[in-house]
């Protein structure tokens, strides 16, 4: 199996945070975009409220990354409505391996007509074979030439705290 190592050249200090923070009741960490908020009703959801992009950071106890994405093939994303682009395997910026997909779906808009709005999901799992990081990286399609590489810059950015 050839592992391809993907990873975002999102190091602008002006669109990406420094520091880590911890997603609380979990033992995960992530490097946020700027200006993406926690959400004090979901501590696990950080949102960019001008693009409605968000990020949700889910842990996964008990269950070894592996077996996590044993299950989630093109056949079952598609049979929930979503259309599957890609698959890769990946690393994350502390050398873990991970698992990539990117998935497209529409969502009916607010507004009076509400009109169809496209999105695209990065999911993210990484882990080791007692516990699983589980993220969805979600943005609309207008904005992913800005915003795809700084998401995905976050979602590689995932580690445990305790290592």
């Amino acid at each position: 199996m050839m592992l391809s190592i993907w990873v975002a050249n999102a190091q602008d200090s002006t669109i990406v945070q420094s520091h880590y923070l911890t997603i609380p009741k979990t033992d995960i960490e992530i490097i946020p975009p700027k200006f993406f908020i926690v959400l004090p009703s979901t501590p696990n959801v950080l949102v960019h409220p001008t693009t409605s992009s968000t990020i949700q950071v889910n842990e996964i106890k008990g269950l070894g990354y592996p077996l996590s994405i044993k299950k989630l093939t093109k056949k079952h994303i598609e049979e929930q409505g979503a259309t599957f682009i890609f698959k890769k395997d990946t690393i994350t910026a502390n050398g873990n391996r991970g698992t990539l997909y990117l998935v497209r779906f529409k969502v009916k808009g607010h507004d009076s007509n509400h009109t169809e709005l496209e999105y695209e999901r990065y999911m993210f799992f990484t882990g080791n074979y007692e516990n699983t990081i589980w993220i969805n990286a979600n943005y609309p399609v207008i904005a992913k030439e800005t915003i795809a590489p700084v998401l995905l810059h976050s979602v590689l950015s995932a580690r445990f705290v305790k290592q």
